[in-house]
């Protein structure tokens, strides 16, 4: 029962225009914890509490309605003999709600049973691969808590099996939870028909007028007459939608409601323009200001062949990149060729490097595996005026694994990365090694929104003497990205007065954020590391210090102010951009 002061009651009587503008109450909620996240994610009077213009009168409604309320969303958690309580007071000016929630003994799942019927019952090995799934998911279910949750999730699961291989018409004929009060149990029935067996028809490709048909009939492995497989169905999808020449694409079949039961495949797609430009300005304390433009065309001699080409301009360093990829073949292999240049001026050393190269690629859902032939040649001048002039032909290996939560801004998972190449000398050539680099980045979430990250990297290139290689296949540490509270590249092998590339590198960094407002996090911060010429004479130095980070639409930007320990040093880590 409510308790409602007679002072309450004049205030209800008052005309509305009367009511102050911000009505505020409280809530007192006695429960158990599991009833009190559900209770204050789903409760209206929790939604309300914040709102400006929330009334006594709404209130009063609310408080009503907010037993029977409760406990509908109690009983989908298995709690069916629940009691719960409302009443509004006010004192000491100050309206408050009290709700006692009093949960009684929770509905445990004693039995599942999954009865299929139809053609799929004299497919005996499909139909006893099915129920022993079937007996296998029932089982995990046996003996927990009911959850409304659960048993949507059973119904789903249990339909979406049986549609997904050659019985793409199964239908659910029944289904029931039954609960049994007095035993506090509840029983999962369902019953399913299967439809008939599917075979795949022919294809029909829907959408294309700028790029040729070979684009989509070479991603194409279905064999008509082959069983109906809603997975070969969603793998070509993903490989028609991951293709730069479409924006979207949807692949389903038309089920034959006659025999002979055959599923024609229907492709729609939608094209992209022929032409993409775009371009983007930014700063980075590593370069400083930057500018990008980048131009690329979708059909190079109308064999669907991207030609893709950059040009990035920045106080540091200066980059051209042209290249042309081919589309994938059957075995998923994607082959470019490609040009480059890169000019940097960086602690005491002047570069030009120019690159011309081959690569095969193949990405799966978490591993990506690139092989690359390029020929290098670098003109390096140093502070004292000398100068060098190496090159090399090198054949390369680049093995990525990630295993992330969200690859754009990830909060739980990992990525391990692994590169060896090399070259002989007198091949194209003036030095011969073998370059070993691994890095790898853990992201461990912590309670609601706090965040740890861990990264590290170690790599080394064997050779007589780094006379010969270029900047490429040696290490240089230091800046955003590496050894917070250093200036960028700066940490290396000084020699000539500049700081040049080591075959030695060692790195690790740990970072702990935590939430303060909406998208942006504190960030604290310890890095280790640095390169140089051998294990040996590999001086380590120490960077420590706080930072902003900011989740935003692209991706998270971030600041950094960090102390170089062994250096005694601040520096100011940062970098932001602007696509247009």
């Amino acid at each position: 029962m409510r308790v409602i002061p007679f002072f309450f009651a004049i205030a209800l009587a008052t005309p509305a225009w009367a009511a102050p503008e911000s009505f505020r109450y409280d809530i007192r909620l006695d429960a158990s914890s599991a009833a009190r996240d559900l209770l204050e994610k789903h409760l209206n009077i929790y939604k309300w509490q914040k709102k400006n213009r929330f009334t006594p009168e709404l209130l009063l409604r609310e408080i009503d309605a907010l037993p029977a309320a409760a406990t509908d969303l109690l009983a989908t958690e298995g709690y069916f003999d629940a009691k719960v309580t409302a009443k509004y007071a006010v004192e000491n000016n100050t309206h408050t709600v009290y709700v006692n929630v009093d949960l009684g003994e929770q509905t445990f799942v004693a039995n599942t049973s999954v009865v299929l019927q139809g053609p799929i019952v004299e497919d005996a090995e499909r139909y006893d691969v099915l129920m022993q799934r079937f007996n296998r998911r029932g089982g995990q279910l046996e003996n927990h808590p009911f959850s409304q949750s659960a048993w949507d999730d059973f119904k789903k699961r249990t339909l979406q099996t049986v549609q997904a291989r050659q019985y793409p018409a199964a239908s659910l004929l029944s289904s029931e939870a039954l609960i049994h009060p007095e035993r506090k149990e509840a029983d999962f029935n369902l019953l399913i028909e299967s439809g008939p067996a599917y075979v795949f028809g022919p294809y029909s490709i829907h959408g294309l007028s700028r790029y040729p048909e070979t684009l989509i009939t070479e991603r194409i492995k279905i064999e008509e007459g082959q069983p109906y497989s809603r997975t070969e169905l969603s793998d070509l999808q993903s490989e028609i939608q991951n293709m730069p020449q479409f924006g979207t694409a949807l692949v389903d079949v038309e089920l034959a409601q006659e025999p002979p039961y055959i599923a024609p495949i229907r492709i729609d797609v939608q094209e992209v323009p022929l032409h993409r430009l775009n371009g983007s300005v930014g700063y980075s304390t590593n370069t400083r200001f930057k500018s990008e433009a980048a131009y690329r065309y979708h059909n190079l001699f109308n064999r669907g062949w991207v030609f893709d080409s950059q040009l990035r301009l920045e106080q540091l360093e200066q980059a051209a990149e042209v290249s042309v990829i081919l589309p994938k073949a059957r075995s998923d292999w994607e082959h470019r060729v490609w040009g480059s240049f890169l000019a940097q001026d960086l602690q005491g050393m002047d570069s030009h490097l120019y690159k011309i190269g081959v690569s095969r690629g193949k990405k799966g859902d978490e591993i990506e595996r690139v092989f690359d032939l390029q020929y290098q040649v670098e003109t390096r001048k140093f502070q004292d005026g000398s100068e060098e002039q190496p090159q090399s032909l090198t054949l390369n290996h680049i093995w990525t694994q990630r295993k992330l939560d969200n690859r754009r801004n990830p909060r739980n998972g990992y990525m391990v990365q692994a590169e060896m190449g090399g070259a002989v000398k007198s091949i194209l050539s003036d030095a011969t090694f073998l370059r070993l680099y691994g890095r790898g980045a853990y992201y461990l979430r912590m309670g609601q929104d706090s965040q740890l990250i861990a990264q590290a990297s170690l790599g080394q290139t064997f050779s007589k003497s780094p006379e010969g290689i270029t900047s490429d296949w040696l290490f240089r540490a230091g800046g955003s990205g590496s050894v917070r509270g250093y200036d960028y590249q700066s940490l290396g092998v000084k020699s000539n007065g500049s700081t040049i590339g080591g075959r030695v590198i060692g790195t690790a960094s740990v970072e702990y954020q935590h939430p303060i407002i909406r998208d942006w996090r504190a960030a604290v911060f310890v890095d280790y590391g640095g390169a140089g010429a051998n294990w040996q004479s590999l001086d380590p130095v120490t960077g420590v210090g706080v930072g902003a980070r900011w989740n935003s639409p692209v991706g998270q930007i971030g600041a950094d102010l960090a102390y170089g320990v062994d250096y005694q040093q601040v520096r100011f880590h940062f970098a932001m951009g602007l696509v247009f």
